[in-house]
C-alpha cells in the first residue's frame, strides 16, 4: 500500500472560515483510485489533481484481535480548518486504528473533491460534466447520505456554464475515532456550506453546524486500495461497517 505524506502548505492552504472553490474543472472531480468515467472527446489538456492518500502503512489487524470499543479521541479535539486538522492523528503512537485514515478521506476526498464537485457540477447542463460529478459523489457517499444530497442538487435548476456553480465551504475537525476490526470511522467537525448559481442565485446554504459522519472502510469494486466512504450524516458508533460491505459488494 503507498504511504501517504502530509499534506505541505503548498499543498493546502488553510484559509479562514470560508473557502472559495475556484478549482479547474478536472480538479475538483479528480479522485483517488476511480477509473474515469469521461468520454473520449473530453479535451485532454485540462490539468489533474491526485486525492490525498488515505491508506497508511500497518499490519494486517484480525477484526477479533481489535477491542470492539473505538480508540479514544484526544483530550484536546483539533481545531483547525481543513486537513490541518487531521495533523493530531498522524501520531501512530497514539492512534493506531487509521484515525488519519478516516479524516483525510473526508475532508479531502469525500467534502472537498467528491461533494463539492457535484455541488458545483451536479446540476449542470453539460452530460459528460455532470456524468463525471455523479460519478464520484456515488464512490464517496452511501445510502441515506448520498439521497440527501441528489434530492438536495435535482432541485435546482440546470445551467449551461462550463465553470459550475460557485461553492464555498468551511470545515473544522473537532473530534476523529475508528475501530479498524469494525471498518468503522466517526468524526465530529465544524461545517458550513454556500452554493450559489453562475448568476449569484442561492442555491443553498447551510451555517456552520455540527456535523456527525459515520463512514465504512472497504475497498469498492474495481478498486485495488481500501477507501473509506460516507454511510450515514449522523454518528452511529454500532453501525455494521462490515455488513454495509457485504450488502454493497465491498470487499473488506
Amino acid at each position: 500500500m503507498e504511504s501517504p505524506s502530509l499534506p505541505t502548505a503548498s499543498q493546502e492552504r488553510v484559509k479562514p472560515r470560508w473557502r472559495m472553490a475556484v478549482a479547474p474543472l478536472a480538479a475538483t472531480l479528480a479522485l483517488a483510485g476511480c477509473t474515469s468515467s469521461l468520454p473520449d472527446h473530453m479535451p485532454q489538456s485540462l490539468p489533474t489533481i491526485s486525492t490525498v492518500p488515505e491508506t497508511l502503512p500497518s499490519p494486517t489487524i484480525a477484526p477479533s484481535s481489535v477491542p470492539p470499543s473505538s480508540t479514544t479521541a484526544p483530550s484536546t479535539p483539533a481545531t483547525e480548518s481543513g486537513l490541518e486538522g487531521c495533523k493530531p492523528y498522524f501520531d501512530l503512537s497514539q492512534y493506531t486504528n487509521h484515525e488519519y485514515e478516516v479524516c483525510v478521506a473526508y475532508v479531502s476526498n469525500a467534502a472537498d473533491i467528491a461533494l463539492q464537485g457535484y455541488y458545483k457540477y451536479g446540476n449542470n447542463a453539460t452530460s459528460y460534466v455532470r456524468d463525471a460529478a455523479q460519478h464520484h459523489i456515488e464512490t464517496r457517499y452511501w445510502d441515506q447520505p448520498r439521497s440527501i444530497i441528489e434530492q438536495r442538487v435535482a432541485s435546482w435548476p440546470a445551467t449551461s456554464s462550463i465553470t459550475g456553480n460557485n461553492v464555498e465551504e468551511s470545515i473544522t475537525v473537532m473530534n476523529v475515532t475508528a475501530n479498524l476490526g469494525a471498518d468503522r470511522g466517526l468524526l465530529q467537525t465544524e461545517e458550513a456550506w454556500h452554493v450559489t448559481a453562475p448568476n449569484g442565485t442561492v442555491l443553498f446554504s447551510q451555517p456552520e453546524h455540527a456535523g456527525r459522519i459515520t463512514m465504512c472502510r472497504g475497498r469498492l469494486p474495481g478498486h485495488i486500495l481500501h477507501e473509506w466512504v460516507v454511510v450515514h450524516f449522523s454518528a452511529q458508533p454500532s453501525f455494521d461497517c462490515i455488513g454495509f460491505d457485504h450488502t454493497h459488494g465491498i470487499s473488506p
